[in-house]
């Protein structure tokens, strides 16, 4: 392989990455838990920004609650930022991605 090709892809790849990560800040999800009861909201770098909690009046089902809304909230961006992982990494080959990883 071309060292100067390879070093090119490697600049552009890690502009991308830059672009990337900007991208993943800005992310927000919702995520519930499976009665409704509890709504999180997370970051993209998975800090919790908000909690709201309707009724619960047992704390062991208040603590299920929470942790299966923080899941999803989670499940849903990770699949946002596989998603936009994908769409930064287009056109960049495959060991120039795996080099930098």
């Amino acid at each position: 392989m071309d060292l100067f090709k390879l070093m090119n892809d490697a600049r552009k790849m890690q502009q991308q990455m830059k672009k990337l990560q900007k991208e993943i800040k800005k992310i927000r999800e919702d995520g519930f838990s499976r009665d409704g009861n509890v709504k999180v909201i997370l970051s993209g770098e998975f800090n919790l920004e908000s909690i709201e909690i309707k009724e619960v009046q047992d704390p062991k089902k208040m603590q299920k609650a929470i942790r299966e809304a923080f899941q999803d909230a989670r499940k849903k961006i990770d699949k946002k930022i596989k998603e936009l992982t994908n769409e930064y990494t287009k056109g960049i080959p495959k060991d120039v991605q795996s080099f930098l990883s």
